[in-house]
């Protein structure tokens, strides 16, 4: 498996790291299929989303601030549907729930936060300790989004 096709809890994907610029992932990735902003409810700020089909991957990006104080979109999550990737070289798309719960575990994670998706049925699984999501259909894992976090998020 290429370096490339890793996803890495809490660092991020390939070359991409969590904290890097818009303008950082498209020197990597080159220009995405689809660029969308938008601010969910509840929230103040945009959120920016660079879509690239061929690496069946999202990356989304908070509003930050740089070292100069001026306003910088930041990469904060990775969503990934692509089959041909893992999960720190330990979980695949098509692995079982079962397999995820036991790699988690040795990670010393909280269980999971599980719900069920009305339409497709569906399990949602949040590690919110992790910023790990995984969705799980008939067929094994199907999707994986890793986010960033910071020391202040572990410190309480």
């Amino acid at each position: 498996m290429s370096k490339i096709g890793t996803l890495v809890i809490g660092q991020g994907f390939g070359p991409a790291r969590f904290g890097m610029t818009e303008e950082e992932i498209t020197d990597l990735f080159g220009k995405p299929d689809e660029r969308e902003q938008e601010t969910f409810e509840g929230e103040d700020t945009p959120t920016l989303t660079l879509y690239y089909d061929t690496l069946q991957t999202d990356f989304s990006f908070d509003l930050d601030e740089d070292e100069d104080g001026k306003d910088v979109y930041k990469l904060s999550s990775i969503l990934c549907t692509n089959p041909e990737f893992n999960l720190d070289n330990k979980v695949h798309f098509g692995d079982s729930e079962e397999k995820l719960i036991k790699y988690t575990n040795s990670l010393k994670a909280a269980d999971p936060d599980i719900q069920i998706d009305p339409d497709t049925k569906e399990r949602i699984l949040d590690f919110d300790d992790l910023n790990l999501l995984v969705i799980i259909g008939d067929e094994g894992i199907n999707a994986i989004e890793i986010g960033y976090w910071d020391d202040e998020d572990t410190e309480e």
